[in-house]
């Protein structure tokens, strides 16, 4: 199936929305902004990815990794930059590509020649940048944009191991002051704040150049540091300052530079309402919202009327090892009007780069995924995607005359010419949908791997479309659209 698309000709200055000619970064897409746009086409973003170390890992070879999400047919991963690294069996992870053996994690700036640091090696100099780190970062970048892999550079996070931060007073030998964790993300941070400038400043600039690229400010800023009680949690008021001004930093240190990149923050768990006077305050320079463990789409529920941006799911865990709740939730949220999913995947280690690893979680409060097909099977809903006219089509309900049975419904419309419900639970679809006359091609698939289960042509005088599925097991997707647009 190929897809049509009208031509853009007309373009609008906004600082979160671009039209793109050429070689420009990654932005979101001027006729519907829920999404994004690289290269002159439409994109959502679809990963089953690593822990994050692909550049601070020294073990972790990156380029067998890209080429392998190549091969698999994903287009997404996600980086930390350097500010944090994890302990070994950190988060009851025991193979962790966040953790690198000791002596072999790298980060932005040089060692310097005392010994001291947690995590192996001598300490850090914040004065000296380390030229090799940057060469590897700089590799990473290129060998992610020559496979049309975008990259998410995570600037920052503290969580509980901010002990093992170069910034951390302990590990450098330039006198940063002793603070909390809960202090690493507000303006109140002592010293703390003109390093991390000089540090955002630093890789801003050497990243500028790439077109495959979103800054994304902070992972998790609540993280033991909430506004309020509850797993759904945005930062509190300190926090969501900090984030304002690190988002600053980045656009007026691009000013002077040839490109202008996209900016994402972490802004909960699950999904909360993103209150109007924040978006147009703290978070005036952010595109992108990413949320976490977001199992039931209500981020993207909750805001996708309320703003022109893009809500991201972009960790997921916390789950079996094993279970289709992986592919689930991927399929649910980007059906609901989400842009981007990314699911953790612990089948990437250091020596099974390729994902044909995995791990064993050593408590029993945290859990990941170690399925060695899921990635394949969330390479299907990209695939999918790519074949529809997303741009043009937005959740809509209303579309839905009846739904018949116990299972849960998202449907992905452009009214009139293409209709994509996705059925999850339940073991039987059976829908009646608002669709206009004409002449309507039908189709149930199966979302694991887009096998077809059924097709057919429905002639429609009027009324409207009663449909009837085939039996399933966890979710079925039905497909229909004009005949004779495809």
């Amino acid at each position: 199936m190929k897809k049509r698309f009208g031509q853009i000709i007309t373009v609008i200055f906004f600082p979160i929305v671009e039209i793109l000619y050429g070689n420009s970064p990654i932005a979101l897409h001027s006729e519907n902004p829920h999404y994004f746009i690289y290269k002159d086409k439409p994109t959502v973003l679809i990963a089953s990815g690593e822990h994050y170390g692909a550049v601070i890992n020294l073990d972790f070879d990156f380029e067998t990794y890209i080429k392998s999400l190549h091969e698999i047919c994903l287009n997404h991963t996600r980086i930390f930059l350097g500010d944090y690294v994890e302990e070994q069996n950190a988060f009851c992870i025991e193979k962790n590509t966040l953790a690198p053996a000791d002596g072999r994690f790298i980060c932005p700036w040089q060692r310097s020649k005392t010994p001291g640091f947690s995590r192996g090696g001598n300490k850090f100099n914040l004065d000296q940048w380390d030229s090799a780190y940057f060469e590897r970062l700089h590799k990473f970048m290129s060998a992610a944009q020559d496979k049309d892999i975008i990259v998410e550079a995570v600037l920052f996070f503290a969580g509980y191991l901010y002990k093992h931060s170069p910034l951390h007073h302990s590990n450098n030998i330039n006198n940063t002051d002793k603070i909390t964790a809960k202090r690493y993300m507000i303006l109140d941070n002592g010293n703390i704040l003109e390093r991390q400038r000089q540090y955002c400043i630093k890789l801003v600039e050497e990243l500028n150049k790439y077109d495959n690229l979103i800054f994304n400010v902070a992972n998790e800023p609540w993280f033991d540091n909430q506004e309020h009680f509850g797993f759904a949690n945005p930062p509190p008021l300190a926090t969501k300052k900090w984030i304002e001004r690190v988002s600053q930093w980045i656009v007026d240190t691009e000013k002077s530079l040839p490109k202008t990149h996209i900016i994402s923050v972490d802004y909960t768990n699950e999904g909360q309402i993103i209150p109007e006077d924040e978006l147009n305050a703290f978070f005036k320079n952010i595109s992108i919202f990413n949320h976490h463990y977001d199992r039931n789409a209500q981020s993207v529920r909750l805001n996708y009327t309320r703003t022109s941006r893009v809500m991201s799911f972009n960790e997921t865990g916390l789950m079996p090892p094993v279970t289709p709740q992986y592919r689930i939730q991927g399929w649910k949220y980007i059906f609901s009007g989400g842009a981007l999913y990314n699911n953790l995947d612990f089948t990437f280690q250091v020596g099974h780069e390729d994902g044909s690893g995995g791990t064993a979680f050593t408590c029993e409060w945290y859990n990941g995924c170690t399925d060695q097909n899921m990635k394949y099977q969330l390479a299907a809903l990209l695939k999918f995607m790519n074949t529809i006219n997303f741009i043009k089509m937005k959740p809509d309900y209303q579309t839905v005359a009846l739904n018949y049975g116990d299972e849960n419904i998202y449907p992905l419309v452009w009214e009139g010419h293409e209709y994509a419900v996705y059925f999850e639970g339940g073991s039987k679809a059976k829908i009646k949908l608002h669709v206009p006359a004409g002449n309507w091609q039908v189709r149930w698939i199966n979302p694991s791997d887009l096998e077809e289960l059924s097709a057919e042509i429905v002639e429609l005088q009027q009324g409207s479309l009663d449909l009837l599925g085939p039996n399933y097991e966890e979710d079925v997707l039905l497909y229909v659209y004009l005949a004779n647009l495809k």
